[in-house]
């Protein structure tokens, strides 16, 4: 038996490899929000579009393989609003202000679609009402609300963007430019299928923006800050241990930074203008340093430096500055709360045998000393 390819076929197959290559080669932290989306989004169109291809190829096969011809037709009409709702929560993952309520309700409007889809879908099929396909012999014909169902996807595609639009300012800014180009690539994808019918462009352009999503986000996501948009833990880290096996061609040291009275702020005025507070500091500490410093959020408030500026005194200048430019942040709630905040600072020195944990321990030590001598003075201060 000869088997005739179609170019359907071809298509859905390499487009079921890329995306499941997408799926197998996650390295990031599967715990995380965001990954946990992405790999939801991944595992649904790689679902999709496997299923998709092996009803094209038991049309290939003939009449003796209707029955998965007919199961590929019905899985993709019962499943494919899940790839908007996985889109809408990945994007969503990203997004760190925005009304919460109006963020939920454009989620809740995909998921009350998806399952009234899939209750239509299935009961069109066990009841036989061809509302959305049926099939006369090995015929494939389309229902009477095949084309409504059609318009409700273009406006499932409209609200992925409109979301998008709506929230811009609240997506996390490293990540802006590829999560908002996410949905133009797919209704792109959408629109050319509507002329190329025999083609799964759709999830074809679904799976490239995911692969854009992948280099510019996932892999970056690993070792960078949501909030901030600075290198993590896990990068400060890195570069530190880095920067010690370098340290005998290249001195280096380190800053660790702490909020004053950070606490106070979030419980005064919520975490929203704490957030305000490290995004403004975390500005003011890139600005300040070279591009091949490593300026990195520590965990909460703190925050951590390595810089090859090793001279002691242009050090302690550039944290003069660094304290001057906080003190002058012009954040929502100035006045009410000025900001300032703690430093510890050390060359690292040939020798001193001191790994990763053991530095960034001792600067973080001295930090505090300063911490607790600047909340004396301010008791001191208040007494009198």
């Amino acid at each position: 038996m000869s088997i005739q390819i179609s170019g359907g076929l071809v298509l859905n197959l390499y487009t079921f490899i890329l995306a499941l290559l997408l799926l197998l080669f996650q390295e990031n932290d599967r715990r995380s929000k965001s990954n946990i989306a992405f790999i939801k989004l991944i595992s649904i169109l790689t679902l999709l579009v496997g299923v998709s291809a092996v009803g094209d190829l038991a049309r290939e096969l003939g009449p003796d393989y209707i029955f998965l011809t007919k199961f590929s037709d019905y899985f993709v009409f019962a499943f494919d609003p899940l790839g908007f709702l996985f889109s809408m929560a990945y994007i969503d993952s990203y997004t760190v202000y925005g009304d919460p309520k109006k963020r939920s309700g454009f989620l809740w409007f995909i998921r009350i679609y998806a399952m009234i889809n899939f209750a239509m879908v299935t009961s069109a099929q066990i009841f036989g009402t061809g509302w959305f396909f049926y099939y006369e012999g090995l015929t494939y014909h389309r229902g009477d609300l095949y084309l409504i169902r059609g318009i409700f996807h273009v406006i499932l595609c409209l609200s992925v963007m409109l979301y998008v639009f709506v929230f811009k300012n609240g997506i996390i800014q490293s990540y802006r430019l590829p999560i908002m180009l996410f949905p133009i690539i797919v209704a792109m994808g959408g629109f050319l299928q509507v002329t190329f019918s025999y083609l799964n462009l759709e999830y074809a352009a679904t799976v490239l923006a995911c692969m854009i999503l992948l280099i510019y986000v996932q892999k970056r996501d690993v070792n960078l800050d949501y909030l901030t948009g600075i290198v993590n833990r896990r990068g400060i880290d890195l570069a530190m241990k880095r920067a010690i096996c370098e340290s005998k061609e290249k001195e280096f040291a380190a800053i660790m930074i702490d909020v004053d009275y950070f606490k106070t702020i979030n419980d005064k005025f919520g975490h929203k203008a704490g957030d305000e507070v490290l995004e403004c500091i975390a500005g003011v500490l890139t600005a300040s340093f070279e591009k091949d410093d490593v300026v990195g959020r520590f965990g909460g408030d703190e925050f951590c430096i390595i810089t090859r500026t090793n001279d002691e005194k242009e050090l302690h200048q550039k944290i003069k500055n660094i304290k001057d430019s906080v003190a002058g942040i012009d954040w929502s709630n100035k006045g009410e709360i000025d900001l300032s905040i703690s430093t510890g600072v050390a060359v690292y020195e040939q020798g001193c045998g001191m790994k990763v944990k053991d530095f960034l321990e001792y600067i973080d030590m001295k930090m505090y000393k300063e911490k607790i001598e600047h909340h004396l003075s301010d008791r001191r201060h208040m007494a009198v």
